[in-house]
Order: structure tokens, then sequence, then C-alpha cells
């Protein structure tokens, strides 16, 4: 066999060692992190959250110590969720954190539960005495980069086609809450209070028959097709005691075209998924509370309006259902934004003058870039779609099964910025990419919103944009399958 000097050799580039790892996990200085299971001590696999744990420091540093880093109980462990999945030897945990406000992971292998000694157990941060010592087995990865396939929203953004089957309109609505700088993040979210673009957005204090007429003044503006309302239920589990939304899907609005009368009741057909049975949660019955969420778009250039309704089932018939309303209707209080391009992990979108004021006051014109950008990416933001669909009769099969409004928390990762073409010019802000964070996981049957938002682990994703890639993907097969025939 001949050798040849100038063919690389197999492996490529020399893996990190342990030690150049635990360098740079001193470096960042994380005080604590979200873990998963990957692997337990038997070898099989897992994805169990075993929530936040906290990372031993000494000096201000974390303390590394015979090729380990040291880290307290998971708190799942501790509140004795998990029990069964963690022994505290030989698993293989999953580690995220933030560094600058940016995702770093890890994968480690735990090697053991130890005591402190006496001599260092003052000094520790927390003052826990005892704790895990776990062993990097991979490099410390930064996860702002798009790692998900990415669908075009606009031409000329991304390298996919725009496909008009999925579209979407997109608001944002600022929060009060931070993301921190470095650290692990709540699991849970249950006080988040909306900082609204809009806000007139409701209106309340009319007489309800006003309010009716005034939906069905906006249905009648939209074409055949929108002419419904989207039905949502809220429903308690009764084994978990939370508090949902369920979507019914959508329900035509009778009597538009003919009615006259004032009244605070209307009619719509049911739900093409509503049970005939009280018991099932999709069954709908008299006295049952609904939400109805509809949109009007008056013309072209006009933006479209999203409302929802709360309302009550007077009566359940063969086909219709009988609805009043006290009046309680509210209009979406986001920001439009323009969505460039969308994956199952995050977005892109355009930063637009409106869009800067809103979320940095307009004051933001004499603040450094620098300064902008780390107040931009330090805020949590909810997103709010409103899906548009247009599935013509042979692909229908690939229309995805999902609400009128998809929330999810999110923040800003990456910030574009171009630059000056004169030294007298400003840096100028021209996009964003925002990561999903958390999905809504308890519905308020008070308020008529969603109060409590759930992490969005590593290995999971949204469960409604999930829906929306598997049917592109199958959407995309069928359109190339015609091409070629």
């Amino acid at each position: 066999m001949l050798f040849n000097p100038f063919k690389k050799g197999a492996g490529g580039r020399k893996k990190p060692s342990v030690g150049s790892i635990l360098e740079k996990l001193v470096d960042l200085e994380p005080s604590s992190a979200n873990c998963s299971l990957l692997k337990t001590p038997e070898g099989e696999e897992s994805i169990e959250d075993l929530g936040r744990a906290f990372i031993f420091k000494h000096g201000e540093k974390p303390l590394v110590q015979n090729k380990a880093f040291y880290i307290s109980t998971p708190d799942a462990i501790k509140a004795g969720d998990n029990e069964s999945f963690f022994k505290g030897k030989d698993e293989i945990i999953h580690l995220w954190f933030l560094h600058n406000r940016i995702p770093h992971t890890m994968d480690c292998r735990v090697m053991g539960q130890i005591t402190f000694p006496n001599e260092i157990r003052g000094d520790l941060d927390p003052r826990l005495p005892t704790g895990y010592a776990v062993r990097p087995i991979g490099v410390i990865r930064k996860s702002d980069k798009r790692q998900f396939l990415r669908y075009s929203h606009k031409p000329g953004h991304g390298r996919m086609r725009v496909y008009s089957q999925v579209l979407f309109d997109l608001y944002i609505s600022k929060t009060d809450m931070e993301f921190p700088a470095t650290g692990s993040l709540p699991t849970n979210i249950s006080e988040l209070q909306l900082i609204p673009h809009d806000t007139d957005t409701d209106l309340n204090g009319q007489e309800p028959a006003d309010v009716v007429k005034f939906m069905k003044n906006g249905l009648r503006a939209n074409t055949r097709d929108g002419r419904v309302v989207f039905v949502g239920k809220p429903h308690m589990d009764e084994k978990s005691n939370k508090v949902s939304l369920l979507e019914m899907n959508k329900a035509d609005v009778l009597g538009l075209e003919t009615s006259k009368e004032d009244s605070r009741t209307f009619y719509i057909r049911k739900p093409s998924n509503m049970s005939s049975s009280r018991d099932d949660p999709y069954g709908l019955g008299d006295g049952d509370t609904i939400v109805l969420g509809f949109y009007t778009r008056i013309s072209s250039d006009h933006p479209t309006e999203y409302y929802d309704l709360i309302s009550e089932i007077t009566r359940v018939g063969t086909e219709n259902m009988t609805v009043r309303t006290s009046g309680d209707i509210r209009k979406e209080a986001g920001i439009g934004a323009e969505l460039l391009d969308f994956g199952v992990g995050g977005v892109k979108i355009s930063a637009s003058k409106a869009f800067l004021d809103y979320a940095l006051g307009e004051d933001h014109e004499e603040m450094p870039v620098e300064d902008k950008i780390q107040a931009l990416e330090g805020l949590c933001y909810l997103l709010n779609f409103y899906p548009k669909l247009r599935f013509t009769l042979e692909p229908e099969v690939y229309e995805p099964a999902v609400p009128m409004k998809i929330q999810i928390l999110s923040k800003i990762v990456r910030t574009e910025v171009k630059p000056p073409k004169e030294e007298e010019e400003a840096v100028e802000i021209t996009g964003f990419g925002m990561k999903f964070y958390y999905d809504p996981s308890e519905y308020s049957r008070d308020t008529f919103t969603y109060d409590r938002w759930e992490l969005i682990r590593d290995f999971k994703e949204n469960k409604h944009f999930r829906e929306i890639h598997n049917s592109l993907n199958g959407l995309i097969g069928f359109l190339e399958n015609q091409t070629r025939g």
C-alpha cells in the first residue's frame, strides 16, 4: 500500500481534551444550568427533564477538580418527580445555560455523588454539603445558530422558494420579563405582564348588540371562506388539573346576509370536531363558555385585524348553535412584523422603525448600537402567529391542523446590522433572528388568556410548528413529483 503524505488523516481535527473543555467552562462562569437525562446507567436512551441544577463555584469560578466540575441535585430530583430516572452515577446528562444571553450546551457523564471537605465548604456557592461530580464527554456548543430547515416567507430571503399555501401574519408584544445574561432559565413562568403596542384594543363598554353588529360587519368584509369564527373551549383536564384552550375548528356564522336585528345573540354551525357527548372534552352544551376568534380585512392595503369574542352557548341544535355574548371582545394588541423566514425553532424578521420605537422607546436614536442590541436581546417577546392557509383540492391532504392563533414566548438571539456607507451615518439595524423559548401551558378561565408558560426543552419543539414543518415537507414532495410527471 502506497503512503500519501499529503492525504488528510482520518478524524480531521484533534478532539478537544477534557481539560480544555473545563477551562472554557470556567471562562463562561455559569452559575446554573437546565438538565435533561440522555442515557441511564444501563445505557437506555431517555429524554427526561431533570430541572435546574446549580454549578458549584469556589472563589467566584466553577469548581474544577479531578477532570470534573460539580452540580447540585437537579430540581426535579429534589421534588421527587424523576427519582426513578436518576441514581447519581453513570448517567449521561445534557446541560444548557446562557452566557451573554446566548444558549450554550454540553453533554456530561455523572461520576457520582460526593461530600465536600470541610476546608472548602465555607467558600462554596451554593453552600451545600453534597453534590455530583460530572465530566464533559463533548464540547461546549453555541446554539444561537438556526439549526433547522428554514422556509422562506418573503421572496429573496432564504434558499427555498416561498410556498403560498402556508403563510403567516405575525404580531409581537413586549413583556416585562428579561432574560438573564448567564445561567439557567426558569422552567415555568406564572407572572408575565404584556406591554401592548396598541393600547386601544378592545370594544368593551359598548352594548353587546353593538359588538355582535361589529363582528358581523367585519365578517361581511371578508371573502366567503373568511366568514367564520374559530371556536375554542376552556377545559380543565381532571388528571393534571390544568386548564387549556381546546381548539374546536372553525364554524360558519349564520345570518350575515339577511339578519337585520340588533341582538346580543347570533347563530353558528357546529364545529366539525365537536363531540355529541358532554363527557367528551370536545363536547359542547348549554351554558358552556367559548372563545370565538375571528378576523376582518377591510382592503388589501389595510392590515388584517384579529379579535377574540367571549361568548356563551345558550342552545345546541341538530346542526347549529345559538350563542350569546356579554360584549367581552379583545383585539390583537401586538405590533405587526414582517416575517422573512421560519422553522420549527425560530423565525427571522425585518427590523422596522416602528418596531425599534416600540421595543426601545422613541428616544433610542441617541443610544449606541451596542446598547440597542443588548437591550433588544435581553427582552422576552410574545409572538402571535396567525396562519393563512391556502390549499387547493388536490394537495389538501397536506394542510396542517393548526389553530387560528399560535402563541410562543421568544427572544432575539441574533441582530443583523448594515454598516454605514459614510462616516457620519449610523449603523442600521436591519433584522433579527428569534428563537422559540416558551410554550403556553395553562389557560385562565378568568382572564381568557394563557397565564402560565413552560420552557421548550432542547429536544422538543412547538407542536404547531412541528405540524407545519411535517405538512410542508409532504407538500414539497407532492409538488416535486407533479413537476417530474
